[in-house]
């Protein structure tokens, strides 16, 4: 019996048809600034949420005067932030706010 040939062209000439990912496992290291105001991390906040990548939920870093948080927000009202796990974190204790990469 005859075994099959397969014809494989070479390719010489970079591929535009895959996404280019980058994973990283463990600690990341986040630059913050903590010396933002009340008003400037509501302005940040006021831009997470109308930003063209906001459709219902955002993946943010959160630092608070208790640490480092990832968190998903979906919303806000005038004094608290709520998360995707049905937390609720004050805005007076956020130090800066970031959205994950």
């Amino acid at each position: 019996m005859k075994k099959p040939s397969v014809f494989v062209n070479k390719i010489e000439h970079d591929l535009k048809n895959n996404e280019k990912v980058f994973s990283s496992y463990g600690k990341e290291s986040v630059e913050f600034r903590s010396d933002l105001s009340e008003k400037d991390v509501r302005k940040k906040l006021y831009d997470i949420f109308n930003s063209p990548k906001y459709v219902y939920k955002a993946d943010t870093i959160i630092k608070t005067n208790k640490g480092i948080l990832e968190k998903t927000i979906v919303g806000m009202n005038k004094d608290k932030l709520l998360t995707m796990d049905n937390e609720t974190i004050n805005i007076s204790d956020i130090l800066d706010i970031n959205l994950k990469d």
